[in-house]
């Protein structure tokens, strides 16, 4: 027990020690901060001024106005003018030519055939924004909408306006009394997602330090000392402690940048309930009375992040015995990536299905995935927080364990043979006998 100790240790110590871990584990917040902060940039940025004429050959919401001698919309609060888009309109459109020498950005034309196939053909020299093209496509439905309630239904649109409504569904979980599922959803995937990215990572840690090892033929000094199992054993648990450890950093990084940022925005009066309003929130009540973020109040934080250590764990070590056979059985990296292939599939298929489950995180296909032992530790996490059974978790558990211990000694075995294998090729019969082999 003292050698597989001293195995865990050095294999965890002499990573953690590194530059680079400490770098990376920095890096990870600052990366993620920074793409939210891109990602509002490049949203603000599409945003371009655009100056549109639209073509109403039908004169359907247009008319012409004697006094100004333009034609102008029948409702101008269908078209508003916005500091992006400014509406012109016409009856003819404009020739490919005059259209390109004038300072309209895109020409929308239509006819009365708009109100039976719906759709109107616009022109440009260079595209719109996709922010652009829906704006254009909700103001001009609006005003068409109008127009047929004025011929079909003979009524004025201020009546009809009261007429129409807008149904907003709120649900509640009939147990917990809790709503937003949607966004617990969200919150489940992006556990899960952070759990793929460290099962893949630290697994290719395993692997590659079985290569490194092996082509540098340490491990043949080692092994005079320890039993393959051991050394085997000890490189997973130690890499995966690794594993633990950054999650551990991140996880007080995260607090702490709550704690801090929650402090500040309190003292410098910027949570308010509204932009006119002059009470002062604390962070908690903020978030309560915002309709989009009140759900992150509801959600367990602390079972979160128990379930993705334990699932972790339990993860990493059921991919990590498969990594290390495959790490033991080529001599070079390269060679190693036809079967990296059959096992990435496995996790990589539980992210896809992870992601598909947002839609409906309690359906068959998330909760079916979550007893899969191979889809379990990516696939539970996204329903944890829609609330489950005890007795689902530990079913989890258990049958993520009970394969863990499976491939735990299906690999050791090929560990054992494939290790002291250099220059010789590990072929499927090889695989074969190292796994019938018991001794």
């Amino acid at each position: 027990m003292s050698t597989l100790r001293h195995i865990i240790y050095r294999e965890w110590i002499t990573r953690v020690r590194r530059k680079a871990f400490l770098i990376g584990t920095l890096l990870i917040p600052a990366l993620f901060a920074g793409s939210i902060g891109i990602g509002v940039w490049l949203e603000s940025g599409s945003e371009e001024e655009s100056k549109v004429l639209i073509v109403d050959a039908s004169e359907l919401i247009s008319r012409f106005d004697d006094r100004r001698e333009v034609w102008l919309p029948i409702h101008p609060d269908c078209f508003p003018e916005r500091s992006t888009l400014t509406y012109r309109f016409a009856t003819e459109s404009m020739a490919d030519e005059a259209f390109m020498q004038s300072d309209f950005d895109l020409m929308v034309f239509f006819d009365d055939g708009i109100l039976q196939h719906s759709s109107a053909k616009y022109f440009y020299e260079k595209a719109p924004a996709m922010s652009t093209e829906r704006l254009i496509s909700n103001d001009l439905a609006s005003a068409i909408e109008r127009f047929k309630v004025k011929r079909d239904l003979e009524l004025d649109y201020s009546v009809y306006k009261r007429l129409k409504t807008s149904i907003q569904l709120v649900g509640e979980d009939v147990v917990t009394r809790d709503g937003n599922a949607s966004g617990r959803a969200l919150i489940g995937f992006f556990f899960s997602a952070i759990l793929f990215l460290q099962i893949m990572v630290y697994g290719m840690h395993v692997m590659r330090g079985v290569i490194e090892e092996k082509s540098n033929r340490i491990v043949e000094v080692v092994i005079s000392v320890v039993t393959p199992m051991q050394l085997m054993t000890g490189k997973i648990i130690g890499i995966g402690l690794v594993g633990l450890t950054q999650f551990g950093l991140l996880s007080v990084l995260g607090w702490l940048v709550y704690f801090a940022g929650g402090h500040w925005l309190e003292t410098n009066d910027l949570l308010k309930t509204s932009a006119e309003s002059s009470v002062s929130l604390d962070l908690e009540s903020w978030m309560a009375s915002q309709s989009q973020l009140s759900f992150l109040l509801d959600v367990n934080w602390p079972l979160m992040v128990a379930a993705t250590v334990v699932f972790f764990a339990l993860g990493y070590f059921m991919y990590a015995c498969i990594f290390a056979a495959i790490g033991a059985s080529v001599d070079q990296e390269s060679d190693a990536q036809y079967y990296m292939i059959p096992a990435i599939i496995p996790p990589l298929l539980a992210y896809l299905l992870a992601a598909a489950s947002i839609e409906n995180p309690e359906g068959d296909i998330a909760i079916y995935g979550s007893y899969f032992p191979l889809t379990a530790p990516i696939m539970m996490l996204t329903r944890i927080p829609m609330g489950v059974f005890w007795w689902e978790i530990l079913l989890a558990i258990g049958g993520i364990a009970i394969t863990s211990y499976l491939l735990l000694i299906a690999s050791s075995r090929i560990f054992r043979r494939g290790i002291l294998t250099r220059g010789e090729r590990f072929s499927a019969k090889d695989l074969w006998k190292s796994l019938r082999q018991r001794h």
